[in-house]
């Protein structure tokens, strides 16, 4: 009897796999076992990998390296595509428009160096970037843990580019080491680690569409706009972004520096961290001696600006006999970017880098005891903001007898001073190591989310311009056979609720935001409403996807949905009163609110004298309003929503809150 054997031989060469199969003892077989040969030079570019969607309707533009002027031949299909790899080992084909669907192989070949990658789709790939409302996780956003099950899908499919800065402009792409190096899949274990906003967004776009999406997903938490852009896009030379580079790294700290002087008189800045060594975690230590913070904060908020390493906190809480008989839960939400958290000098927990997640640690009751009991925290803070983010009622530990607040002031000293000269703040380095390498991928189009790190500074009536800017670059750098959609998320309502009627704070950028829409093929999901006062990461990411959905929808996949919020028209006087019209309020407004009081909120009025009042208001037309001032007098300016944390209640009848103004009304 003859045998059968059928030997495999598996591949790899730098993350694409290629398998392959030889048959031995079969009758009529001639060849012998082939031999696998290990990729060393052939290599797709990084984001061509297994589960990889490509864009649909396009030719597709496909690359790598090999070795020079090598011929490389990339089998698709029916296709065989041949190019040669130039000096530096960069080779490129062009795969024919393809509809979408999947799976597909693409088998790449050059001498006898063999590479695949598989289960390809072609669908829309759209490229999310931002800040950390753009990078916070699906995860971080489901409340009670279903929704990564409930929207989990195959076909949406996520690439997440590694945080990483450069100086000059990069060709290879750097991705997350977290995500396996490749694209991931939305199966419900693995969905919850994607960016939230993007979640939702392909979550709506697939209930409308049977089109596989692809998010390509390189964005950074407190990064700055400039940090996204050319130098040419900011309108400088490369001379003068590069010494705004030095100016930022020289001038960053000076404040830290003498802070330190003022808190730790005659002690050197400490460059390698010896606290736990001195004694700081230990029950009985003696911190008289040490400067007071109020926690939760973040340190850069009390006082330590653009400092990293490792800061400690000690602070103490008292315990009934009932309270330390039984186990208990200590909660300290979450910790940037890792702690090691003690009671009693007793490790209870410890999470070392995971800037954004809760802080939930289980103690046996062995730990706790009547009276006081120590609490003793390290906190080591690698880039940005260091400390903690949790609302002061979410910093307790949870007893069978009750509830224990440990938010207070607490002694603190600083292990390992390092002064954080934050990358993401700085002009051209992200765009150069983090978008330069995409240049001429294909996309359906950008969602961008990010203004937080701009607001606030001198120059935030400047973001307008930096914001067209940016796009008019983006869309020259990727290959679109039109202009290419970019949509982008206004900020959020934050801070405290608004009090006096004229505290512009955060409306200013949101304006810059909004005077952006002037360039061709783009939409703002407005989110006045879905913020938190005391966070600045809502935890309402579904509704900002799916605002972000409708204008995808309605751009290209033209469905007939009110995408825009309704935004000011005109204001004229009317019999002494502001009348202002709306726009893209195609069946009216409504002023939501609770029980039947249905009264505009929002408005304020700049009265003849320059003082700013609360202004009540109607729906006098259904797409207009009547404003009028308090007292009576004549009105010079009329805002809405024109606050950080505005009360506005205005919508259209489709549920779209309507976008902030501030208008001077006509001179008589």
């Amino acid at each position: 009897m003859r045998t059968l054997l059928l030997v495999t031989f598996l591949c790899t060469g730098g993350g694409p796999l290629f398998l392959f199969s030889s048959l031995a003892g079969v009758a009529g077989a001639t060849s012998s076992p082939r031999t696998c040969v290990l990729a060393k030079d052939l290599t797709f570019f990084r984001a061509f990998t297994d589960h990889a969607v490509l864009q649909r309707d396009v030719e597709h533009p496909v690359w790598g390296w090999a070795a020079p002027e090598a011929q490389v031949t990339l089998s698709f299909g029916e296709n065989e595509l041949t190019a040669r790899s130039d000096a530096d080992g960069r080779w490129e084909v062009r795969l024919p428009a393809q509809e979408a669907g999947g799976p597909h192989t693409l088998a790449l070949q050059s001498g006898d160096e063999r590479i695949a990658i598989e289960d390809v789709y072609f669908g829309d790939v759209y490229l999310l970037s931002g800040q950390s409302n753009m990078e916070w996780r699906l995860e971080q956003s489901d409340l009670d843990g279903s929704r990564a099950t409930a929207i989990a899908d195959p076909l949406i499919r996520e690439l997440k580019v590694e945080k990483q800065h450069a100086n000059t402009v990069q060709k290879r792409l750097p991705l997350d080491p977290t995500y396996g190096e490749a694209w991931m899949v939305g199966s419900a274990d693995r969905m919850g680690s994607f960016s939230g906003v993007g979640s939702y967004f392909a979550h709506y776009l697939r209930r409308e569409a049977d089109v596989p999406i692809g998010l390509l997903h390189s964005s950074w938490g407190g990064s700055r706009i400039e940090a996204w852009m050319t130098a040419e896009a900011l309108g400088l030379g490369a001379d003068e972004a590069a010494a705004l580079q030095e100016d930022a790294a020289a001038a960053a700290g000076g404040e830290a520096r003498e802070s330190f002087t003022r808190n730790f008189p005659g002690r050197e800045l400490p460059k390698i961290d010896e606290g736990e060594s001195l004694g700081w975690l230990r029950d009985e230590f003696d911190d008289s001696d040490w400067p007071s913070m109020t926690l939760p904060t973040q340190w850069e908020v009390a006082g330590w600006p653009a400092v990293d390493g490792h800061f400690y906190f000690r602070g103490s809480f008292t315990l009934t006999a009932e309270q330390a008989a039984e186990a208990a839960t200590l909660y300290l939400g979450a910790v940037d970017d890792g702690d090691f958290t003690y009671i009693n000098g007793k490790l209870v927990g410890s999470i070392p880098d995971a800037y954004s997640t809760e802080r939930k640690y289980d103690i046996e009751p062995a730990v706790l005891r009547e009276g006081e009991n120590t609490l003793a925290i390290r906190v080591y803070d690698g880039m940005g903001g260091g400390g903690f983010s949790a609302k002061p009622e979410a910093f307790y530990l949870a007893t069978a007898a009750g509830n224990v607040s440990l938010g207070g002031e607490y002694r603190y000293n600083i292990g390992e001073f390092r002064i954080d000269v934050a990358p993401n703040q700085l002009p051209t380095v992200l765009y150069n190591a983090m978008i330069a390498p995409l240049e001429n991928l294909p996309l359906a189009g950008v969602l961008w989310y990010q203004g937080e790190s701009n607001s606030g500074h001198a120059d935030n009536v400047a973001y307008a311009e930096q914001m067209k800017s940016l796009i008019r670059q983006w869309r020259g750098h990727f290959s679109h056979p039109d202009v290419l959609p970019f949509y982008w998320v206004q900020l959020a309502n934050f801070m405290a609720p608004v009090a006096g009627p004229d505290e512009p704070g955060w409306a200013v950028l949101r304006q810059s935001q909004t005077e952006a829409l002037s360039e061709p093929m783009t939409g703002m999901a407005v989110i006045t409403d879905v913020g938190d006062a005391d966070d600045i990461h809502p935890k309402n990411k579904w509704e900002v996807g799916r605002r972000l959905s409708l204008f995808a929808l309605r751009d290209v996949y033209g469905r007939k949905v009110q995408a825009d919020s309704p935004s000011v028209a005109d204001v004229k006087l009317v019999d002494g009163k502001a009348e202002v019209a709306f726009m893209d309020a195609p069946n009216g407004l409504v002023a939501k609110a609770e029980g039947r009081n249905s009264s505009v909120t929002g408005f304020t009025v700049q009265g003849e004298n320059g003082e700013w009042h609360f202004a009540p208001a109607v729906l006098s037309l259904p797409n207009k309003v009547l404003v009028s001032h308090p007292e009576g007098g004549g009105i010079t300016r009329v805002r809405y929503n024109w606050a950080s944390n505005p009360n506005g209640n205005l919508y259209s009848t489709e549920g779209l809150p309507v976008n902030a103004f501030d208008r001077a009304l006509p001179s008589r």
